[in-house]
């Protein structure tokens, strides 16, 4: 089956925009993408549109999209502590809504692909559920001697392999995600590491993002350090940075995608480029937490031609960005490097969007088939129509879509060839997925925050 799918702009990424034209569809795949020829019967024309690859999230959590709201106004600690009690309450049948109704709503945001890490490996489940393509890490936890490598280790090829069965015949790809280095013992590391590059995993972890990690990894001080010595945990401090340490642990190499990159230096970039590790930046949520603002020139090597940034954008869980909107986060992340510098040049429209389409699939080493309108590639793509009050008029498509585009401007989103999200089904976002009902989904997401709040009011300040 042919489908032709045309618009005002078809912006293609790796050429340049094209005015009135049309990308074709055969057997999930893009066929052509050109100019428009004459109408034919069966083309849809998306009018007003721009009809783009689907973008492409380079980090989410869809697990925590019930935390919505409640984790409000704590230093980044103190939040991470919140967020650990929170979960307590819930259970598998809470998580599996919870993730579901966040890939929803990437979905309608027009994101078709993932770099998804869960702990209760609902995510995969939701995944799977809305069509989505991508990587779905699973967690690994361990900074206290409770349990051992070796247990560790064998619950978790145990996941692996649940979850890679789940995911045959999807676009789905499993991986492993050891948290953070405050959360992750340098022997459960190196395992890690063993096990992923013995099975082919890629690996995703939570490096340089807070002050509290820097000051635990270089001097053994700060509220990290100070919640070790109540918990009787034994910790050396290495006494160098971040990414020093995880390379010294065997993790960084072409397939680790490193998150968030606030607190890094001209030194660490020559180790993880000489690795060839890849970075998801989430700007809305490093400011919201008081992380900080991450230097793209060093992540994105913007100083350097030689580079070949492997840089994606994410929107973290919206526990603490509160919404997945990368339209929003595009223009966050432009609105932020310009400000630091002091530079209208530090980042432009052009290059953001295609951090949010081909970096992303390029940090999860899916760029073969994803990020751009290439005939060959997947058919995954988003139509935006920016035709409300403040979207026109449009002179430049790449400006729209980053100083004036929302969530909501999107009209219709196809996973692989098959159409996901289509807003003129109707005016309830419930009747706009032709594939899912969400309604019971909405109605257990509601029990699972009843949950949360019985448990932790929105005025107890939850620190330990």
């Amino acid at each position: 089956m042919t489908l032709r799918l045309r618009a005002q702009w078809v912006l293609p990424i790796t050429g340049p925009p094209i005015g009135n034209g049309e990308v074709v569809v055969e057997a999930g795949r893009i066929a052509a993408v050109r100019p428009a020829p004459p109408a034919v019967p069966d083309a849809r024309d998306l009018g007003n549109a721009i009809l783009m690859p689907g973008l492409v999230n380079a980090h989410t959590h869809l697990d925590y999209t019930v935390m919505r709201g409640a984790l409000e106004d704590r230093p980044f600690f103190a939040w991470v502590r919140a967020l650990v009690a929170c979960k307590t309450v819930l259970d598998p049948e809470d998580w599996l809504a919870s993730a579901t109704f966040g890939a929803a709503e990437a979905v309608a945001g027009g994101i078709t692909t993932v770099g998804d890490c869960t702990d209760s490996g609902a995510a995969l489940h939701a995944a799977i559920a809305l069509g989505l393509s991508g990587v779905i890490y699973q967690e690994v936890f361990g900074i206290d001697e409770s349990r051992t490598v070796d247990a560790i280790m064998t619950e978790l090829r145990g996941k692996v392999e649940r979850m890679q069965s789940d995911a045959t015949g999807t676009a789905l790809t499993i991986g492993i995600s050891p948290h953070a280095p405050y959360t992750v013992r340098p022997a459960l590391f190196r395992a890690l590491a063993d096990y992923a590059r013995g099975a082919q995993l890629p690996l995703c972890i939570h490096a340089a993002e807070s002050r509290a990690e820097q000051e635990l990894l270089q001097a053994g001080a700060g509220p990290i350090a100070r919640m070790f010595a109540r918990r009787g945990i034994a910790w050396q401090a290495p006494g160098v940075s971040t990414i020093a340490y995880l390379d010294a642990q065997g993790v960084l190499g072409p397939h680790t995608l490193l998150v968030h990159g606030v607190q890094v230096t001209e030194a660490d970039r020559a180790l993880w480029r000489e690795r060839g590790a890849a970075w998801a930046h989430c700007p809305k949520s490093n400011a919201k937490l008081g992380n900080g603002v991450a230097p793209l020139t060093l992540l994105a090597g913007r100083d350097d031609p030689t580079d070949c940034p492997r840089v994606g954008l994410g929107s973290d869980s919206v526990a603490s960005n509160n919404t997945m909107d990368l339209f929003e986060e595009m223009r966050v992340a432009v609105l932020l490097q310009r400000a630091v510098q002091q530079d209208v040049g530090a980042l432009t429209a052009r290059e953001i969007v295609e951090m949010a389409t081909l970096g992303g699939a390029r940090a999860l080493g899916m760029d073969a088939q994803a990020g751009s309108l290439e005939p060959g590639k997947r058919a995954d793509l988003c139509a935006v129509c920016p035709g409300a009050l403040h979207g026109v008029p449009v002179y430049d498509p790449y400006s729209t879509l980053v100083y004036t585009a929302r969530a909501s401007d999107v009209m219709l989103t196809m996973i692989g060839g098959e159409i996901r999200y289509d807003a003129t089904r109707g005016n309830r976002i419930e009747d706009r997925f032709p594939h899912l009902d969400l309604r019971p989904i909405r109605r257990r997401l509601d029990v699972a925050a009843r949950k949360i709040r019985a448990r932790y009011p929105f005025d107890t300040e939850v620190t330990s």
